[in-house]
């Protein structure tokens, strides 16, 4: 972004935080609105689509729910029987944390990666991660074990077609020693990763932490630490606790509200939607409908 603009940008929302709300929120809606209208549109015309994309369209269609309620967060409450009206950033922050994670996870999943082996590689390791959620629970009442044993049977038949999948992957033995060890480990443990290629031989399968993350999305090295700083504000710290407190004496949430919540969820959820577009079958024709009501867009008209 061109930084004198960039600077005048920022005056802006900074003077006007209200009415700039006012434009990121009509601008979120707007993006929600034509992403389901083409999710339903997808659907309709993809009756028998494969687990993939299916899987796709419900990671997009639960992104544009948790939009839709961090909108809801950003109108604010009114506290109490008094007239004190609130904006509880704090559940804005866990949203768009949860939206964050999503978009990682997707791009990591379906967009870094160079072939549908790649693909299916990380999809069913993220599917084992998922299942261990379940699997792995002790505390559970006897009418859930067949649950818990039908799930554990599907981790053992998503190992098998991921045995497969690495047979036929061109990899030297410590990179295959790295994919066998993140297929059998026994964790729910979100994380990306990362195949990294000598020519089209990968030599190395590197993981990739949710705190690294920001370089999918950032160029910018001052966004490096969004996540952390989402974590920090949704998480009971004592830093957290104490920030509330600051945040209602100082009455800057709003101006917070505008500059990182609603601001990183126009982002996110434009790439997750131009994403979506990119990696979906037959998705892609509705690329050029939807690319005027994202971000991206809305910087290149701007020529920021």
């Amino acid at each position: 972004m061109n930084t004198e603009k960039e600077n005048i940008l920022l005056q802006f929302m900074d003077s006007h935080p209200r009415h700039t709300k006012n434009i990121v929120t009509d601008a979120i809606s707007s993006l929600i609105e034509k992403s389901v209208e083409m999710i339903l549109l997808w659907r309709k015309e993809n009756p028998n689509a494969e687990e993939a994309d299916c899987i796709s369209q419900c990671n997009l269609q639960m992104a544009t729910c948790t939009a839709q309620s961090i909108l809801s967060l950003a109108k604010g409450i009114h506290w109490g029987y008094h007239s004190t009206f609130l904006i509880d950033v704090h559940s804005c922050a866990s949203l768009v944390r949860a939206l964050y994670e999503r978009a990682f996870i997707f791009r990591n999943i379906y967009v870094s990666t160079d072939n549908v082996l790649e693909r299916d590689l990380l999809l069913y390791i993220w599917e084992i991660r998922g299942l261990n959620n379940r699997v792995n629970l002790k505390n559970v009442t006897e009418s859930f074990r067949h649950i818990q044993l039908y799930d554990k049977n599907s981790v053992e038949e998503l190992r098998r077609n991921l045995s497969d999948i690495v047979g036929c992957l061109d990899t030297t033995k410590s990179a295959r020693e790295q994919i066998s060890h993140a297929i059998k480990k026994n964790t729910s443990q979100l994380k990306g990763f990362k195949f990294v290629k000598d020519h089209e031989r990968i030599i190395q399968f590197e993981s990739i932490s949710l705190e690294e993350s920001p370089l999918y999305f950032f160029k910018d090295d001052n966004m490096r630490d969004c996540y952390t700083y989402l974590s920090l504000t949704s998480h009971p710290s004592y830093l957290g606790i104490l920030q509330f407190g600051q945040r209602y004496k100082e009455r800057d949430d709003e101006k917070e509200l505008v500059h990182i919540y609603l601001s990183l969820t126009y982002h996110l959820l434009s790439e997750l939607v131009l994403d979506f577009c990119k990696a979906t079958t037959n998705a892609e024709k509705y690329y050029e409908t939807l690319y005027p009501f994202t971000e991206r867009y809305i910087i290149e008209k701007n020529n920021c």
